[in-house]
């Protein structure tokens, strides 16, 4: 995984954001400890999902960009994948749950690729009607999270720029869907060998990772829920989970009503619009479910959300 990651950052230079770290005193003063907030959010095409699937597609030999490429995404995984195939000129097909934020899924036809949009309001209902149709087209699929370059791309080279911007810190405050972020963060800060605490922060209505270690499995599936944060529900990779059984030290589960307590709370002290997956780190922190006892940073990984959903989370 480490020769990946140093080639996805070496890859990705000068092709995405490197993007800002901001001291928060609001929140250090809260949480008595220094924290600083890792504004993914300002990546191109608005998270960190864009690193993974540009160093992926950018791997794919001459024959398979001619024959183009599939996935299956709750948005943002298929934004980056959608911007990096223009970039490279892959055609691409990206599937869809029903309930996909309504700005990503218009972003996703202005980047030009084929979008459809399944009869699921889940994710992995989604990707197994998705996985069936891409077999049927006759295009590979790229899996949003479990797969190592992805892993690489997303959180390992999210982690080689933290630690360059913030080398003081030792607690690490990431959301968690799939596992494609956390699982390629955990490597790289886990494989430096100095006092870290890698938290992960997730729905508790659908809390894949915490199951997985109390089973000993994956748990590679998990029932729809209703929620806002549809990038953070579903079941969790078994790569992923390879790697993070043994690399994660906290876990935090938020209610669906802190995530949105948490989003408002950024845009008052902050001014920073953040969707309601990306809160859910913000959220573990803001309502006591982690413990912090160093430098901290909390990772605001996307910005894609829509009017109207921005308005019924302000208004509830």
């Amino acid at each position: 995984m480490q020769q990946l990651i140093e080639q996805a950052t070496e890859f990705l230079k000068g092709k995405i954001r490197n993007t800002p770290v901001e001291f928060s005193p609001e929140l250090s003063k809260l949480l008595g400890q220094p924290i600083y907030l890792k504004l993914e959010c300002l990546q191109t095409t608005g998270s960190f999902k864009l690193r993974g699937a540009f160093f992926y597609l950018s791997t794919l030999k001459p024959q398979e960009k001619t024959i183009g490429i599939a996935t299956c995404s709750a948005g943002n995984h298929g934004l980056g994948v959608a911007y990096a195939a223009k970039q490279l000129h892959i055609p691409c097909t990206v599937f869809v749950p029903k309930s996909v934020d309504g700005a990503k899924y218009d972003k996703l036809l202005a980047l030009g690729a084929n979008v459809q949009k399944s009869e699921f309001i889940g994710y992995d209902d989604t990707l197994q009607w998705a996985t069936n149709e891409a077999a049927k087209m006759q295009i590979p699929m790229i899996s949003a999270f479990n797969d190592e370059k992805i892993m690489a791309g997303n959180g390992g080279t999210l982690a080689v720029e933290v630690l360059s911007q913030v080398p003081e810190a030792t607690h690490f405050v990431l959301p968690m869907g799939g596992g494609g972020l956390s699982a390629g963060f955990a490597w790289h800060v886990k494989s430096k060998n100095f006092p870290s605490q890698m938290i992960v922060c997730q729905l508790a209505d659908s809390p894949a990772f915490k199951l997985s270690l109390e089973t000993g499995l994956p748990v590679t599936y998990m029932p729809p829920i209703d929620t806002f944060a549809g990038g953070i529900e579903g079941g969790l990779g078994p790569k992923c989970f390879d790697v993070l059984k043994t690399r994660v030290d906290q876990i935090a589960l938020v209610k669906e009503k802190e995530l949105r307590s948490a989003l408002c709370w950024l845009l008052e002290h902050h001014q920073y619009l953040i969707e309601p997956s990306a809160a859910v780190a913000l959220a573990g922190c803001l309502f006591g479910h982690v413990n912090l006892n160093g430098p901290t940073v909390i990772v605001l990984s996307g910005h894609n959300v829509s009017y109207s959903t921005l308005k019924q989370v302000l208004g509830s």
